[in-house]
């Protein structure tokens, strides 16, 4: 999925981690494609040690501008409970899976992301739009 501006935020920083995120679905993506189980385990791996990090940052960002971050926090176990589903079931499939699964699974992960950035954030973005730019967390 190329990046574009549904996954930017106001914010070059957060704006940066979502496109490395992009990045790594695209790997989960290829290891979808080309049924390799054992690529597909370390993508999503890679995958979810970034979403860890970046949600890290997140919470200091909203911390640092003053956004009530509880709600949001149960988002962030929501996505990553998603994108777990996902690996388990393609994990257990062993690489055995049908075009349309293929499509269907793909598609789930490229939403997935594209709504926590597009819906799930919402409420954030809006505070990083009345932050500089530049804003960087000490």
């Amino acid at each position: 999925m190329p990046f574009s501006k549904r996954l930017s935020v106001g914010n070059s920083m957060l704006g940066a981690t979502h496109r490395t995120l992009n990045n790594k679905i695209n790997v989960i993506v290829g290891s979808i494609a080309a049924r390799d189980v054992s690529a597909l385990s370390d993508a999503f791996d890679s995958f979810e040690k970034c979403l860890n990090t970046y949600f890290l940052v997140e919470e200091q960002f909203a911390r640092a501008v003053n956004f009530d971050f509880t709600r949001h926090k149960l988002t962030h176990q929501n996505l990553l409970k998603d994108f777990r589903f996902i690996k388990e079931e393609l994990l257990n499939k062993n690489g055995i899976w049908s075009e349309h699964e293929e499509k269907c699974y793909i598609q789930a992960l490229k939403n997935s992301l594209v709504r926590y950035v597009e819906v799930d954030i919402k409420p954030l973005r809006l505070v990083c739009d009345t932050c500089l730019d530049d804003f960087k967390i000490s």
